[in-house]
């Protein structure tokens, strides 16, 4: 079979779903392999022969082939679909996973499934440096759901492990934050890594939180921000030092707030 799929793409049910714009063979099957796993995935074009779905529940970590069984030959799946769109991204990612399953594209159209563990972690989508503070809003992702659970904006001093903690909103998946830049600066210079803290959060309780979540922005499919997203800086007096405190993205995508004195020239 030599037709190309004009839709690729993971649901939210786990499911690979895959359409043809015209009937395949009768016959044909969907197969998933990772080189010699035992994981193997088939499953046969059924019904009008214009598409199929197949569950993707338990597949090991990796690179797995998507291809097509066809009157005894065997091929590459093709599609000239790109495999998500940003609304799929972030409707998959609102649910609770371990495991996330990416249809990728190469160039010339074949079609490979990267399977990757993963933990929760805040998806920033609005970084607003201003008028003293930072905000930040965005969604959980991976850890589903948290109605009526207590959370945090916590910022954790790089090799002194100092922790500053600020009240943040939460609304099912979506939350709000802010962090004054006067806390930094009161303390020593400093490189800060964000997370956000979601359950067993109050004061006094001696808990880990239920979800120790990353800030970082992993969703828009736009990796190595780094040098070239940059936010405008906040000075700040603190004693007989000015500050500069500036939020930037690490070399994974995760985001942390310097706070240095102006002009030593660090990040």
């Amino acid at each position: 079979m030599d037709a190309v799929a004009n839709h690729c793409r993971v649901g939210v049910d786990d499911h690979l779903h895959i359409r043809w714009q015209a009937p395949v063979t009768d016959g044909d099957r969907v197969v998933l392999r990772k080189g010699a796993s035992p994981g193997t995935r088939v499953e046969t074009v059924r019904g009008d022969r214009r598409s199929v779905r197949l569950p993707l529940a338990g597949l090991a970590p990796g690179k797995w082939e998507v291809r097509v069984e066809s009157r005894g030959i065997d091929r590459p799946l093709l599609t000239d679909d790109p495999g998500f769109s940003f609304d799929e991204l972030r409707d998959y990612a609102a649910g609770a996973r371990d495991r996330t399953v990416r249809v990728v594209r190469a160039a010339d159209g074949v079609v490979r499934l990267v399977v990757r563990e993963v933990t929760p972690h805040a998806e920033v989508e609005i970084v607003d440096p201003r008028d003293g503070e930072i905000r930040f809003e965005g969604r959980l992702a991976y850890a589903g759901p948290r109605p009526g659970a207590d959370a945090r904006l916590v910022a954790v001093a790089r090799d002194t492990e100092v922790t500053l903690t600020w009240d943040a909103r939460l609304d099912g998946i979506d939350y709000r934050a802010a962090l004054p830049v006067d806390d930094l600066a009161a303390r020593e210079p400093a490189l800060w890594d964000l997370w956000l803290d979601v359950g067993a959060v109050g004061a006094g309780t001696g808990d880990a939180p239920d979800v120790h979540a990353r800030l970082a922005s992993r969703l828009d499919d736009a990796t190595g921000k780094r040098g070239k997203l940059s936010y405008p800086r906040q000075l700040v007096v603190s004693g007989e030092r000015e500050l500069a405190v500036r939020p930037y993205y690490t070399p994974w995508d995760n985001l942390s707030v310097a706070c240095r004195p102006t002009g030593d020239g660090a990040q």
